[in-house]
């Protein structure tokens, strides 16, 4: 896997596990990734993530995938992590079709999924679009401009981002009601301390309630877990604005420009 599509997968990780409050890979000084491509391999993700925040978990998924050279679930996984408004996903799925590092090279729809992933204004996916729309050519850029029209109604904030969010406060809301009753929450891979092995994600997943009880083994106080799912919704909703406007697939000029 080419270096710079393995730091994206590196680099949305990472801001998804501090955004939970988890300890974080060390820093990279230069030379060394923050983490090696068989530790990417082993990834626990945290099957009772699914429930509550698709798009983290599809994420960590399709990224672990691809670390170990499951290319055709991997990008399907980020697809699906996409759809639930996962713009490290985007992104990846971005580089990974500029480049042609997971899938065939496919520049104009490349820049369709990082002017998807840019859609916040994060400045580094905005550089990155910014720099990818400088080599391509004018006609895969009005191909990527009719591409990105064609893919908004799915994987724009508009429609994504807004069903992971009610998706969330739906799941969230039914949780958070525990706090008071005393009880203890067991929500696989996030209460557990042994993670339970990984199911293959599908669109026809039937999602199991959690489980509730006074003595629930490796159980968490509800309260607890809300706080450490919220980190992972800071992740996934990082950056999204209470009313999403759309406009045009364009370059992103340089602040520094006149």
């Amino acid at each position: 896997m080419a270096r710079n599509l393995l730091f994206c997968l590196v680099f949305g990780l990472a801001a998804q596990v501090a955004r939970a409050g988890a300890p974080t890979p060390p820093a990279s000084t230069g030379a060394e990734a923050p983490i090696t491509l068989a530790e990417l391999g082993k990834l626990g993700c945290a099957p009772g993530l699914e429930r509550f925040l698709p798009g983290v978990y599809y994420y960590c998924v399709g990224a672990r995938d691809l670390a170990n050279h499951r290319d055709a679930s991997g990008v399907g996984m980020l697809k699906l992590a996409a759809a639930w408004g996962s713009k490290p996903a985007q992104f990846t799925l971005g580089v990974g079709y500029f480049n042609g590092d997971i899938v065939a090279r496919d520049r104009a729809r490349g820049l369709a999924w990082l002017g998807l992933a840019a859609e916040r204004r994060d400045p580094n996916y905005q550089a990155v679009l910014r720099s990818a729309w400088q080599q391509a050519t004018p006609a895969e850029q009005v191909q990527a401009g009719r591409l990105w029209r064609a893919m908004l109604p799915t994987y724009g904030d508009a429609r994504a981002a807004r069903r992971a969010e009610r998706r969330y406060r739906h799941e969230r809301d039914r949780l958070a009601g525990l706090q008071t009753s005393g009880r203890q929450v067991c929500i696989a891979g996030l209460t557990q301390r042994d993670i339970a092995p990984i199911p293959t994600p599908s669109r026809d997943t039937t999602l199991s309630p959690f489980q509730l009880s006074t003595g629930c083994p490796g159980g968490a106080q509800a309260s607890v877990v809300v706080h450490r799912l919220d980190g992972f919704a800071g992740s996934l909703f990082e950056g999204l604005e209470g009313h999403v406007t759309v406009g045009p697939l364009s370059p992103v000029r340089d602040q520094a420009e006149p």
